[in-house]
């Protein structure tokens, strides 16, 4: 009761407003508008790569131009596209202290899921974050998707994958130096806990697909029998 009371207290004194464009919203555990809200669309996976998710360029009917000639195990998908309110929400829960937000982003994860049909996975496995980005958030928005998707499908997580130190960010890296990167940034601390089951990797944001390349080729060292990859925005 004294919760309700102090947040009721406080939205009187600053009264929420969307996390997007700013306009007041009535709703205090809501942190777009309506309008903003409408814009979260799902991704249709018609037309798109079957690695990387990239729509056009396609040379088969299941690869890009980049993709068609590269052997990797994963198969991956983006919920949302790397825009507008969806871009502003991972933003802000990844940069901004905003934790929170995982919870809602990974309704849009499970949406998709069911949407394209894959299977329910045994194991859900988090993109590993390096320690020192660790360090400056506090947490890993990956696990934070993970952990709220594990919940709700009722499948364990594991971070069985882990990332080398001194490891850096991929942002600002131009997509020919994504994919110069190479899976020696990651590595398993349990292989055998993957052999023979169905794998779902998550993420943040999506671009080349590289990073979720490189897990998966780590991936694939346990044996697992097969590798789904999902992030909540294709950039």
């Amino acid at each position: 009761m004294f919760y309700a009371f102090k947040r009721s207290f406080f939205n009187l004194i600053y009264p929420a407003s969307c996390l997007h464009c700013g306009d007041p919203i009535e709703q205090p555990d809501v942190y777009l508008c309506d309008p903003c809200t409408h814009l979260l669309e799902l991704l249709e996976a018609e037309g798109r790569c079957v690695q990387c998710f990239a729509a056009g360029d396609l040379v088969s009917a299941t690869h890009c131009v980049h993709c068609a000639y590269r052997t990797c195990p994963v198969k991956a998908a983006a919920a949302l596209a790397y825009l507008g309110p969806a871009a502003t929400l991972v933003r802000q829960m990844k940069y901004g202290q905003k934790p929170y937000l995982a919870k809602g982003l990974a309704a849009f994860l499970l949406v998709q899921l069911v949407k394209l049909e894959w299977p329910l996975p045994d194991l859900i496995i988090p993109v590993p974050q390096s320690f020192s980005h660790w360090l400056d958030r506090g947490y890993n928005q990956s696990r934070l998707l993970a952990e709220q998707l594990s919940a709700v499908l009722n499948r364990p997580f594991t971070d069985v994958l882990r990332r080398q130190s001194g490891d850096y960010s991929q942002a600002g890296l131009s997509h020919e130096q994504r994919h110069r990167l190479n899976s020696n940034r990651f590595y398993l601390n349990d292989p055998e806990v993957l052999h023979d089951k169905t794998l779902l990797l998550v993420d943040d944001v999506m671009t080349t697909g590289a990073t979720l390349r490189q897990c998966a080729g780590v991936l694939a060292h346990g044996a697992p029998r097969d590798i789904y990859a999902m992030t909540v925005c294709k950039a």
